[in-house]
């Protein structure tokens, strides 16, 4: 009995630290939110555009080569604003 609580208390030990490293969980299979805040997050400042359109001060996901996890493609949804992803990954 002790064995077996101990053998589960170290698996338990050795998943949850690869559970807390993930920030930005993707699933396809769900249209519910899939991206949560994080600190790899970047801010970007707002700014004027040269044709006059002034761009707000807006918060967006770390670049990491891969346009599934960002906040606009379908399937996911931007914690700091509440709003669904509409975009087609293409790549």
């Amino acid at each position: 009995m002790k064995r077996m609580m101990i053998l589960t208390l170290l698996f338990l030990l050795s998943v949850l630290p690869m559970q807390a490293q993930r920030s930005h969980t993707h699933t396809s299979t769900r249209s519910t939110a899939c991206c949560s805040k994080s600190n790899s997050d970047v801010h970007v400042h707002g700014y004027t555009r040269k044709n006059g359109t002034v761009v707000r001060p807006y918060t967006r996901t770390a670049e990491n080569g891969t346009q599934r996890d960002n906040f606009s493609t379908k399937g996911n949804i931007n914690p700091y604003t509440g709003k669904r992803g509409t975009k087609k990954p293409t790549h």
